[in-house]
């Protein structure tokens, strides 16, 4: 056994199989750290029932409040293209 792995072509053949093995391991643990990492970020509804409730307590301004409500507000609500140029799309496909 010790003669099979003294070769120089066995040596390269388990290093790589090793290698390969770390590789999907890493792989592995990094999809699955980043998939907890994303279900932990606060949706744009959530900061802004935090920003409200500071605000009834007097933590900020009834302006600041109203200046954190629009940029939150563009977040939950995007603004939609141009219905001009999607419809345009829209015919040239039919």
């Amino acid at each position: 056994m010790s003669e099979l792995l003294a070769t120089p072509a066995t040596r390269i053949v388990l290093s790589v199989a090793i290698l390969i093995i770390l590789i999907l391991f890493a792989w592995y643990g990094l999809t699955n750290f980043r998939g907890r990492i994303d279900e932990d970020i606060p949706a744009a509804n959530d900061h802004l029932d935090n920003f409200r409730e500071i605000h009834s307590k007097g933590d900020i301004s009834e302006t600041e409040f109203r200046n954190i409500k629009t940029v939150l507000g563009e977040q939950l609500h995007p603004e939609p293209a141009d219905s001009a140029d999607s419809k345009d799309d829209a015919d040239s496909v039919y």
